[in-house]
């Protein structure tokens, strides 16, 4: 069976154009970051994804943070029966809260290396929201609260696939976020602002914030369950008691795929931060040699969980 291409979901807002959903270090010290070296350990984990033999191997040891508006009905059953901790709220507070639980209820698998998913809102502030509604919930994290909240949890990195996620780092912004006078991606906080404390100290902190080194427009890719191979659709059936159908819609961050695919087009830092903010994105050619590179991946890690299912049962 012919595998149908991902359909794309610019996730930008496009002034004057057709409808898109927006997607929108420790202390950065320095602008530039054009010649930082990509350190290795900020994809500590990913190669031991590419090795697994089931696909709840995947995400082990790695969670999930999505923003409501930005997921899709099967978001949450697919991300876990690939075996990522899943965390959609448009509370920061709320997410916090769970990610910190599921690693107290979890010490020999807790998240490690934690993937954001949110608006970047002009790279102003990282912002969860249920819509685009201004009475919806809603609320805003600066990358200084991120980091201060995530001390102690276990997670040891942190990747931001938002927008501009660069910007999120300037010093104007790293600790303490205010409404942004003409920023119209900047709507009422329904949910509250959370900043760092006074005495946060960001060179103390053991959790680590990567993020691309240029900035950047991410792209989130839906597809339905149907456009993987048969043998995916029925461990994913089996793992979800069924909900994940045939039709049922996804989201997948491209920051993810690259991560998954080990894409040497991801230039990750941990340094830095940007000013400039930028509508650059992956160009649609690339876009699809990943997205059909991932389906053929995923496809793959099913076809070995399958084939040692079977030998098993022959041994029996």
């Amino acid at each position: 069976m012919a595998l149908i291409p991902l359909s794309l979901l610019i996730l930008s807002l496009i002034s004057g154009g057709r409808p898109a959903r927006d997607l929108s270090a420790n202390l950065p010290t320095k602008q530039s970051n054009r010649t930082f070296r990509q350190p290795v350990f900020l994809r500590a984990g990913w190669a031991q994804s590419r090795k697994a033999t089931a696909l709840c191997e995947l995400g082990r040891g790695k969670g999930i943070v999505f923003s409501p508006d930005l997921s899709e009905p099967g978001n949450r059953q697919f991300f876990q029966s690939l075996g990522f901790a899943y965390f959609e709220d448009p509370d920061w507070r709320t997410v916090l809260g769970q990610l910190k639980e599921f690693n107290r209820v979890h010490p020999d698998s807790p998240v490690q290396v934690l993937l954001i998913e949110s608006h970047g809102t002009n790279g102003d502030a990282l912002k969860l929201q249920a819509g685009k509604q201004l009475d919806d919930p809603r609320s805003y994290l600066s990358a200084g609260a991120l980091l201060e909240n995530l001390e102690g949890s276990g997670v040891k990195i942190v990747l931001l696939a938002a927008c501009n996620s660069g910007r999120l780092l300037r010093p104007e912004r790293f600790h303490e976020l205010t409404p942004v006078e003409g920023n119209p991606l900047w709507e009422p906080a329904t949910l509250g602002i959370i900043n760092s404390s006074k005495q946060f100290d960001a060179s103390e902190m053991s959790v680590t914030i990567g993020r691309r080194a240029e900035s950047h427009i991410e792209i989130i890719n839906e597809c339905h369950i149907s456009e993987f191979s048969p043998s995916v659709r029925s461990v994913l059936s089996s793992t979800s008691n069924a909900r994940l159908q045939s039709g049922t819609r996804i989201a997948v961050p491209e920051m993810l795929i690259q991560l998954l695919l080990a894409d040497q087009r991801l230039n990750l830092v941990s340094e830095g931060f940007e000013v400039v903010k930028s509508a650059d994105e992956t160009n649609d050619a690339y876009r699809e040699q990943l997205i059909t590179r991932f389906l053929r991946f995923v496809n793959g890690v099913a076809e070995k969980e399958q084939h040692s299912k079977k030998s098993a049962n022959e041994a029996d």
